[in-house]
């Protein structure tokens, strides 16, 4: 019950937030003889390291000046891992959209900087990462054509007025492309949109150095990531546990499961679905035991991820190592699968299962169908998660591990 009263005022500061965009002055500098960018992504995790792509691409363009970062604090520790940035300015999302004291702390932390240019790199922009952009003093600021569907609800919500308003921060709108396109391709052709020529490919998240040997794993292994952003997006945990018993009786391998601490009762769950001691003797629970840094070199040693549409497919993609995503089609081609633009041949596939439904892409359409309400109310899930079998998982499994 509290969670839900948390959200429900979280929501109602970010609607009632536009209405102090009217008395906002756009920032500029003071000093306009700097030789300093400013990019904000406050993205989580798993769009994040998507963007990383991007993101050494523009160290490669603004070479010789200072790049500075405005991210999501949950991102801040990978942010300073890839040393693309000279700065990182780490802020909050959820506290700096629920909290007005902790707002307006960061903003004036940031109206006390100058820049030559600032870049929301987001297609689907906030009403607060606008009022960031407002707020940061800079001689060129520019960002995509907003992405105004109801997947980018804080953006939804927002009266017209207030949107042009929210517009009018940017010297320049960059147009965003065919309406559905996967990130990767989004975020290349905002760096297109600067004048650069630049063709997407896979993440790359270097090593970490010096990792204990009491994190990952000697012995070959599979990581499975059974949680989710939202239970309408995972896969039932009994299907998790049937794949698992199929790793370790026919593929004589060991299984990590990883996520969260708060998904811990998911180890739980899975191991009540699993009966036979000798499987169970050989599942592991590395629920919040890592960093994300030694998380994602976990993942680089593992013979094959399996996961939900979260954050773990990404680290898998980013490290190098063969995935399986079990994907709901509702945002079908945006964030999943993987398309690159450059040669990624040699890359580790990362495969999609998913239900193959006619009503796939449904966010970008008219909203779920019956079916999928009626699957959601008796289920918690949508109907095209519900429907991916597990024949398709095994078979893939199957493929992935004779590569």
């Amino acid at each position: 019950m509290r969670g839900k009263i948390d959200k429900l005022r979280r929501w109602a500061n970010i609607w009632l937030s536009q209405f102090k965009v009217l008395k906002m002055e756009n920032a500029r500098p003071l000093n306009t003889d700097n030789n300093a960018v400013v990019l904000i992504k406050m993205d989580a995790i798993g769009d994040f390291i998507i963007w990383l792509d991007s993101a050494a691409e523009y160290r490669r363009i603004y070479n010789g000046k200072k790049l500075t970062l405005v991210c999501n604090s949950v991102c801040e520790d990978i942010a300073k891992h890839v040393q693309l940035f000279d700065e990182i300015i780490s802020v909050n999302s959820r506290k700096f959209e629920a909290d007005n004291k902790y707002k307006e702390t960061i903003l004036n932390q940031v109206r006390n900087m100058n820049f030559d240019i600032l870049l929301q790199t987001e297609f689907s922009r906030t009403l607060d990462m606008d009022i960031l952009a407002c707020n940061i003093p800079a001689s060129k600021k520019i960002a995509f054509v907003a992405d105004d569907s109801r997947m980018n609800l804080s953006r939804y919500i927002t009266f017209k007025k207030i949107k042009k308003r929210l517009d009018a921060v940017y010297d320049l709108l960059i147009p965003s492309g065919k309406k559905r396109m996967m990130e990767l391709e989004r975020n290349a052709e905002f760096v297109r949109g600067l004048g650069y020529e630049f063709q997407a490919g896979f993440s790359e998240l270097p090593r970490l150095k010096n990792i204990s040997n009491d994190i990952v794993p000697q012995a070959q292994y599979v990581v499975i990531f059974p949680g989710g952003s939202a239970k309408k997006k995972m896969w039932p945990i009994g299907r998790y546990a049937q794949i698992g018993e199929y790793i370790v009786n026919e593929k004589n391998t060991d299984i990590y499961l990883c996520g969260s601490k708060n998904e811990e009762y998911l180890y739980d769950d899975f191991m009540k679905c699993v009966s036979d001691s000798s499987v169970r003797a050989r599942i592991h629970n590395y629920f919040g035991k890592t960093s994300l840094l030694e998380l994602a070199e976990v993942i680089r040693n593992a013979k094959l991820l399996i996961s939900n549409d979260t954050s773990g497919i990404h680290f898998a993609a980013a490290v190098d190592t063969k995935g399986i995503c079990l994907y709901g089609e509702f945002d079908y081609g945006r964030f999943l699968p993987y398309k690159c633009e450059r040669d990624c041949s040699q890359h580790n596939p990362i495969i999609i299962c998913s239900a193959g439904m006619d009503c796939a892409g449904c966010s970008g359409k008219g909203g779920i169908t019956k079916e999928c309400r009626k699957n959601l109310s008796k289920t918690g899930r949508y109907l095209c998660i519900d429907n991916i079998q597990i024949n398709q998982v095994t078979d893939s499994i199957t493929e992935l591990m004779a590569l």
